[in-house]
């Protein structure tokens, strides 16, 4: 096993999936808003980032256009365009509460899920968009890898440091008002609805910059990379590191990346015996996805909601 390369693939995987675990545990622990849907705004900031920098189609692609821009308007734009997705799935969605917002949002990531599959005018359908941009590959004698790691870190930092300043601001200590009791805040005059269509907002734009280093990363985006099993592994990573702290969500995000990674490094003489290693993490990965169904105070929110109505 390749200790070195490990580790580096996941301080730059988790790094990632640490920014979009920090957007969830904003919008979850501050706003109480149950996202199953959050691989959506992921996958618009990878489809977004790969279409404005992917070159003009020719040969066999299918999609319709490539604008061929540079990385950094593509990286740009990934966030705004996770803002504009969050806008319009935010309308309908966040006048529900509890379970009901979580089904809906699962609901309209599938539905995406299944445009980005069949619409191959946009992102060449099951085969999606490869060779995608790498911005950071001629950087002397540094290798483009640790170049990738940090800058994959740095865009954690700066997530990070964004969210702890907006909780310690007056603005983040009214979503707590709102948070511990609805009925007082709004009687105090805290618009909570408002509020939290914020927090939705906010949260999605370093969600859509995370989904565009992905593309980066994997130089793809295809349908196969932004299923639901991304939602579950983030909302595991969440609950794993305990929803209250910033600091927790992000070893929860490393921690279970570095599973999956030395999974996926063990050596093994066989196909089968990597299908079956395949099979046991998602087994592992499913069954922490039911032990915190069963065991985590997913009602706590809940039964503030039937309280507040």
């Amino acid at each position: 096993m390749n200790w070195p390369q490990l580790l580096i693939t996941v301080a730059t995987i988790g790094s990632i999936f640490g920014v979009v675990t920090l957007a969830l545990n904003l919008q979850y622990a501050r706003g109480g808003m149950i996202n199953f849907g959050i691989v959506a705004y992921f996958a618009v900031g990878a489809y977004t980032y790969a279409i404005i920098t992917q070159p003009p189609p020719k040969g066999l692609d299918q999609y319709a256009f490539g604008l061929d821009w540079p990385w950094w308007a593509g990286f740009l734009l990934a966030g705004v365009a996770a803002l504009g997705f969050a806008a319009l799935t935010g309308w309908p969605t966040l006048r529900l509460r509890g379970e009901y917002l979580a089904l809906t949002t699962f609901a309209f990531a599938e539905v995406f899920h299944s445009f980005l599959l069949n619409e191959r005018r946009i992102g060449n359908g099951t085969v999606g968009l490869s060779n995608v941009h790498r911005p950071f590959g001629d950087w002397g004698p540094i290798e483009e890898k640790y170049v990738f790691a940090a800058a994959a870190a740095l865009l954690l930092i700066a997530t990070l440091a964004a969210f702890r300043q907006l909780l310690a601001s007056p603005y983040g200590r009214a979503l707590d008002a709102i948070r511990d009791d609805e009925v007082a805040a709004q009687s105090s005059g805290k618009p909570s609805a408002n509020m939290r269509r914020q927090v939705f907002l906010i949260s999605a734009v370093p969600v859509g910059l995370a989904g565009a280093v992905y593309a980066m990363f994997t130089t793809l985006a295809q349908p196969s990379l932004f299923t639901a099993e991304v939602t579950f592994v983030v909302w595991i990573a969440l609950v794993l590191g305990g929803e209250r702290s910033v600091y927790g969500a992000m070893l929860g995000a490393f921690g279970l990346v570095f599973f999956e990674e030395v999974v996926r490094a063990l050596p093994f003489e066989t196909v089968r015996s990597a299908q079956i290693a395949a099979s046991v993490e998602h087994i592992i990965t499913g069954v922490l996805f039911i032990a915190v169904l069963r065991y985590q105070p997913f009602d706590r929110i809940q039964r503030k909601v039937r309280v507040s109505a």
